[in-house]
């Protein structure tokens, strides 16, 4: 059976290298063009020298090159309104892994990233790409918005609680990510002078994934009072690569409600190959896999809820390529299937 040909464009960022290591070795998608300005020409092999297979594969300089079933695009903020509907026009479905389709507003897109959005017709057909709750509009679509990654454990862990109406009316997410979150362009916060012996809070009250968050809680809990509850979004950079963890508090539950979470997230993923639940999670135990690990704990007058994945995997390319998968009606754990680093 020949295997569907995936395309890469931004493929010299953290995420779009991190899409080329996990596609190396994909059962059933074949990574047969890559996108990236800065190496154009350049042998994948010269770029990435610890990808084994692709090594002869030349970079292209622009997407109107792609000649693929589907993209993955790792693009930073504005770049793929550029690109997306030349790709559609063409029949190339895509999975958009920056901002530019997770918020549905324009408005609210122009707010938060400080330009205009120039594509409505993508904006109306882009599906929300968080995977084990969209399972079904993602294997029909043509675009998908891949989620953030602090969303992404934010929302796998207060979801299924929200729709049983097991969450009060505001939660607090203390998050801490990896430097890896930034990007591959150096900053005076993420130099590791400055992060490698730190831990300090960034963005609180105006991160740009707090839109998301509060969007998506709206969305995908329908019936929830005023679409869910207020969130106190606080993230926070640590001194490690890779890897993110959200301590999710409640305050004011009755530790009685705060009881009942284990036996509904677990009814919640029974079926998801990627969600879990158990002990406490350390970073290692997800760092490298698609895994997001969940854990409670009882307690008044607030319970824990804890979630751990790699933001470069689970909280990026890896749920992309798990969305790529739906899209090709292929399963959703090929090429996924590694587990974290441990111990």
């Amino acid at each position: 059976m020949a295997k569907g040909r995936i395309g890469v464009v931004g493929g010299s960022g953290y995420l779009g290298g991190e899409a080329i290591r996990l596609l190396s070795s994909h059962p059933s998608l074949e990574l047969t063009q890559v996108v990236s300005q800065s190496h154009a020409g350049q042998t994948l092999g010269s770029v990435f020298p610890w990808i084994a297979d692709g090594r002869s594969l030349v970079l292209d300089a622009t997407a109107s090159a792609l000649d693929v079933d589907i993209a993955l695009l790792a693009l930073p903020a504005g770049e793929a309104l550029r690109v997306v509907p030349g790709l559609l026009e063409r029949g190339i479905r895509v999975v958009d892994l920056g901002p530019d389709y997770r918020l549905k507003s324009a408005d609210l897109y122009e707010a938060t990233y400080g330009r205009p959005h120039t594509d409505p017709d993508g904006l109306a057909r882009a599906v929300y790409g968080l995977t084990e709750h969209h399972r079904e509009a993602i294997a029909s679509a043509t675009l998908v918005a891949n989620p953030g990654c602090y969303p992404t454990a934010t929302l796998l862990a207060l979801l299924p609680l929200l729709r049983r109406g097991a969450l009060p009316a505001h939660v607090v997410v203390d998050a801490k990510s990896g430097t890896s979150g930034a990007g591959g362009s150096p900053t005076e916060a993420t130099h590791h002078a400055q992060a490698g012996a730190s831990v300090t809070p960034y963005g609180g009250g105006h991160h740009r994934h707090a839109p998301e968050i509060r969007q998506a809680l709206a969305e995908l809990a329908p019936g929830s009072a005023d679409g869910g509850p207020a969130v106190t979004f606080v993230p926070h950079l640590v001194p490690v690569v890779r890897g993110l963890l959200c301590s999710i508090y409640a305050p004011g539950m009755a530790r009685e409600a705060t009881e009942e979470w284990p036996s509904l997230l677990r009814d919640a993923y029974a079926a998801s190959a990627f969600v879990r639940l158990g002990p406490v999670p350390r970073l290692p135990w997800v760092v490298g896999s698609n895994q997001c690990l969940l854990a409670t704990e009882a307690s008044a007058p607030s319970g824990v809820v804890y979630s751990a994945l790699d933001n470069m995997v689970k909280g990026g390319a890896g749920q992309a390529i798990q969305n790529a998968n739906l899209m090709m009606g292929l399963p959703e754990t090929a090429g996924l299937t590694a587990g974290g680093l441990g111990p």
